[in-house]
């Protein structure tokens, strides 16, 4: 199976708190904060760089096992309970799958 090549970081915005984004890099974690933050607001990518920070940030508990969704391999990247969020190996994108279509893979 290939690797797991997400890593969680913290993106501060100033005036609000820290959003956790789940990327390859810090750098693809600020691309994602400034998607979000122009939802609220346009600015440019430079400008964004100056009002914003990034730090690595605390992964969610099973971050990265090993899953099964729908019989296939995955990387299991949260739940909430209605969702599961998952990555396939060698990937970035992030899917959501019904719990029910999730298995623990056998050790």
């Amino acid at each position: 199976m290939s690797e797991f090549l997400l890593k969680r970081y913290d993106v501060s915005v100033s005036g609000f708190s820290a959003h956790g984004y789940d990327a390859p890099s810090p750098g693809a974690a600020r691309v994602k904060a400034w998607h979000s933050y122009c939802s609220y607001r346009h600015v440019t990518f430079k400008e964004f760089m100056q009002i914003s920070v990034v730090r690595k940030g605390t992964p969610p508990e099973g971050y990265g096992r090993k899953i099964m969704v729908s019989g296939r391999e995955a990387f299991f990247v949260a739940n909430s309970g209605h969702e599961v969020r998952f990555v396939r190996p060698g990937e970035t994108a992030i899917y959501n799958s019904h719990p029910l279509d999730v298995a623990e893979v056998a050790a």
